[in-house]
């Protein structure tokens, strides 16, 4: 797969808006922290299975990894691959578009 193709895979993810506010969300948690899908489902007010599916194309991304804890799946966001995306826009748009993702 080519750069341009993998970055208009994470902008179309980010495109919708379930999966945007998934983003944030887990972006907000302290490090090491995870959320299960029915916690994230009732922050965002929203089905487990709605959630569910969200999440898969997050995984597709590597954006979100799953760690099992006990009966559970607790979710959170890969940093460095956000960051990997975040380096690989502004190699590819320069500047022209100002991206900042955690200082």
């Amino acid at each position: 797969m080519n750069e341009t193709y993998d970055l208009a895979r994470f902008f179309k993810a980010l495109g919708d808006e379930t999966r945007l506010s998934l983003v944030i969300l887990l972006s907000q948690q302290e490090p090491g922290s995870a959320m299960c899908v029915g916690r994230l489902a009732r922050e965002l007010d929203t089905s487990i299975s709605n959630v569910s599916q969200h999440l898969r194309v997050l995984k597709d991304l590597g954006l979100v990894q799953g760690e099992r804890r006990g009966y559970r799946i607790h979710y959170f966001l890969d940093q460095e691959r956000l960051a990997a995306y975040e380096a690989l826009a502004q190699a590819l748009l320069g500047k022209a578009l100002p991206i900042k993702v955690n200082d």
